[in-house]
């Protein structure tokens, strides 16, 4: 008989900044596309992505130190998602893209 490991899932939470963060990218894919569905679709598969990925495999992300302590940087379709591991959850603290206002 093989013995399985139990999946540990971890809670991912978005920061008021992070919340703020995906509101700003729905409108500029919004500005772009001039489609509610597509950025809403868009914004949809990246929050599906961070919390699929950070909830199962927390230290995904490597480290950056250089931005804030403590933290790491997991990357979706040029988007930096900057997020801490805490003993009760991940913080997602920002998200942002570097070619964009």
């Amino acid at each position: 008989m093989i013995k399985q490991k139990a999946l540990i899932v971890t809670k991912v939470v978005f920061s008021r900044t992070a919340t703020k963060n995906l509101i700003s990218q729905a409108k500029y894919i919004f500005k772009q596309t001039k489609s509610v569905e597509l950025s809403d679709k868009y914004l949809d598969k990246m929050k599906v992505f961070i919390v699929d990925i950070l909830s199962t495999f927390p230290q995904s992300g490597r480290p950056s130190e250089d931005l804030a302590p403590n933290t790491r940087k997991l990357v979706y379709q040029g988007y930096s998602i900057i997020y801490r591991i805490t003993d009760i959850h991940v913080e997602i603290l920002t998200i942002y893209r570097e070619n964009l206002p």
